[in-house]
C-alpha cells in the first residue's frame, strides 16, 4: 500500500510567504529608488532625468537661411533723411525733388512748398507755345524761334515777355498746365511772368512731360525745347549741372535768379534739368528763396542736387 506524503507545516508556509512578501518590496523599493535618482559617491542624490521637453521656438534670426545677409537699407528713406537732417539744420529755405526715370526711384524734401519760378517759368513758356501751336497746326515762326533761343540759352528778359504775350499771358500759361499735369503752379499777375509760383514736384512733372513719349507734346516739340535746354551758354551751367556723373552722356538745364521786391531784395535762386546717363535718366528741381546773396545759394543748390543723387546712384 502507498504511503501517504507527509503534510507541510502551517509554520514553513508562514515563513514562505513573508520571504515573497520581503522580495516583492525589495523589487518596488528598488524601482522607487531609480525613479527617484541613484545616490553619489558622497552619499547625497543625484535628480532623476526630467522628462524631455520641447525646444524653444526658434527667434527670427534663428530662422533665417544660414549665411543670408540681411537687406540692404532703402537709400531713398536714406537720402530722404539725410536732406532733412542737413537742410533743416542750416535754416535754408529749399525745397528739392528727383525723379530717376529709369529706375522709378523719387526723394524730395519740401517739394511741395510754394517758390517763386524768376526765369525757370521759360521753360514752361516755351511749352506753352509749342502745345498751343501744336492744337492748331501751325509752326512757331522764325522770330519765335529766335525769341525762344535767346530766352531758354541766354535767358533774355525782353525775349520771355514777348513770348508771355503771345501765349496769352496768365491765362495761357494756366490752361496749358492743366494739360500738362501740373496742380500747383500759379502764374504771376500783371504780366510778371517771374512772379510765378510753383514747387519742386510740379517742375519735374514738367520735365517728365518734356521727356516721356506719351506726353501731350509731339516728339518734335520736346526735342527741341530740350535741345535748347542742352545749349544754355556756359556761364549758366551752374545748378543742376553740378550732380552729373563722369558717364554722363547729357545734361538739360535752366536756371532762374531773381532779387525779389516780394522779399525784401532777398534772392530767389533756382534750377531745374535732366542729367541721361547709363542706367539712370534723372530729373532734378531745387528751388530756393530767402537767401542773402545769388552765390551762396547756388552753391546750395549743386551741393543738395549731387548729394541726392549721389545717394540714390
Amino acid at each position: 500500500m502507498a504511503r501517504r506524503p507527509r503534510s507541510i507545516p502551517k509554520i514553513a508556509i508562514v515563513f514562505a510567504l513573508c520571504g515573497a512578501l520581503i522580495a516583492a518590496w525589495a523589487v518596488l523599493e528598488r524601482r522607487r529608488a531609480d525613479a527617484a535618482g541613484s545616490a553619489n559617491a558622497d552619499g547625497t542624490r543625484q535628480p532623476a532625468p526630467s522628462a524631455p521637453t520641447a525646444p524653444p521656438s526658434p527667434s527670427i534670426v534663428d530662422i533665417s537661411p544660414a549665411g543670408e545677409t540681411p537687406p540692404s537699407p532703402d537709400p531713398v528713406g536714406l537720402v530722404r533723411d539725410a536732406l532733412a537732417a542737413s537742410l533743416a539744420g542750416q535754416g535754408r529755405d529749399v525745397g528739392i525733388e528727383v525723379l530717376d526715370r529709369v529706375t522709378g526711384r523719387t526723394v524730395g524734401y519740401q517739394e511741395t512748398l510754394g517758390f517763386e519760378t524768376a526765369s525757370i517759368v521759360k521753360v514752361d513758356i516755351l511749352a506753352t507755345l509749342l502745345w498751343q501751336d501744336q492744337k492748331e497746326g501751325r509752326q512757331l515762326t522764325a522770330n519765335q524761334r529766335g525769341l525762344a533761343e535767346d530766352m531758354i540759352t541766354e535767358s533774355d528778359n525782353d525775349a520771355a515777355s514777348a513770348l508771355w504775350d503771345a501765349i496769352g499771358g496768365a491765362s495761357g500759361l494756366a490752361t496749358a498746365n492743366r494739360a500738362f499735369g501740373l496742380t500747383a503752379t500759379t502764374p504771376g499777375p500783371d504780366g510778371y511772368w517771374g512772379a510765378t509760383t510753383t514747387t519742386p514736384a510740379d517742375q519735374v512733372k514738367l520735365l517728365a512731360m518734356l521727356s516721356d513719349d506719351s506726353g501731350p507734346l509731339s516728339a518734335a516739340n520736346r526735342a527741341y525745347e530740350l535741345n535748347l535746354m542742352a545749349n544754355v551758354e556756359s556761364d549758366q551751367r551752374w545748378g543742376v549741372p553740378a550732380a552729373a556723373g563722369s558717364a554722363t552722356t547729357v545734361v538739360y538745364v535752366k536756371n532762374g535768379w531773381l532779387s525779389s521786391p516780394n522779399d525784401n531784395g532777398l534772392w530767389v535762386v533756382n534750377s531745374i534739368g535732366r542729367i541721361v546717363e547709363p542706367g539712370h535718366d534723372w530729373l532734378v528741381a531745387v528751388l530756393t528763396n530767402h537767401e542773402s546773396d545769388e552765390d551762396p545759394a547756388i552753391t546750395l543748390i549743386q551741393n543738395t542736387a549731387a548729394a541726392a543723387l549721389n545717394g540714390l546712384r
